[in-house]
């Protein structure tokens, strides 16, 4: 299934994209800016929806322009990467527990080591989803999920469009921790709300 089938499928189970359209994100500037470029499906995702809050339950970052009220966060593609590498929140205690080989809370080192860890969303539970950055083409990066309830990592060996998509049709085993108590209507007929795009920032 190609990127665009599986977004058509997802806008049955979600809805449709935000009705005024969002403000794309400029990729063509994130190898310059962080060095590597995000996944293919992600960034058609992002395109199309933005940042958002599937049945205000679980929550996909995109990158934005917009300053963050928190004068530590920066903005645009280094502040997507803000959840993964700043200094004192759970991904620094994740790729501590790493560094001292407590590979039960965290098996994977975390970005920027070499086939870490790279944050793109949460729930309300405390679950963290990434991708593990194995190799250098990021459209074969698999999606890493942190099930903090259960003290378990799951790898699905396919990508952020293929996770999510079996996350809300619930043909992934765990879908009711990743969106916990199922796809619902939120929202004008959807089962989303939006949270920003590059040029708006409404996570805060």
């Amino acid at each position: 299934m190609d990127i665009e089938e599986m977004l058509d499928r997802l806008v049955k189970v979600i809805g449709p994209p935000p009705a005024d359209g969002v403000t794309p994100v400029p990729w063509e500037l994130a190898p310059a800016a962080i060095g590597f470029q995000l996944p293919a499906d992600y960034r058609a995702f992002a395109d199309r929806y933005g940042s958002v809050s599937i049945s205000n339950e679980l929550h996909i970052f995109t990158p934005t322009e917009v300053s963050s009220p928190h004068a530590a966060v920066p903005s645009g593609f280094e502040g997507f990467l803000y959840d993964t590498t700043e200094p004192y929140g759970y991904c620094a205690w994740l790729a501590e527990c790493y560094r001292d080989g407590d590979y039960r809370e965290c098996p994977y080192p975390l970005f920027p080591a070499e086939g870490g860890l790279l944050k793109w969303g949460n729930n309300y539970n405390s679950d963290h989803f990434f991708w593990l950055m194995r190799g250098p083409d990021p459209d074969r990066w698999p999606v890493a999920a942190k099930f903090h309830s259960m003290l378990e990592w799951d790898v699905f060996e396919g990508g952020f469009l293929e996770f999510l998509l079996a996350a809300v049709t619930e043909q992934y085993p765990y879908h009711g921790d990743v969106v916990p108590g199922g796809t619902k209507q939120v929202d004008d007929s959807r089962a989303y709300r939006p949270r920003g795009d590059w040029s708006k920032n409404l996570r805060e």
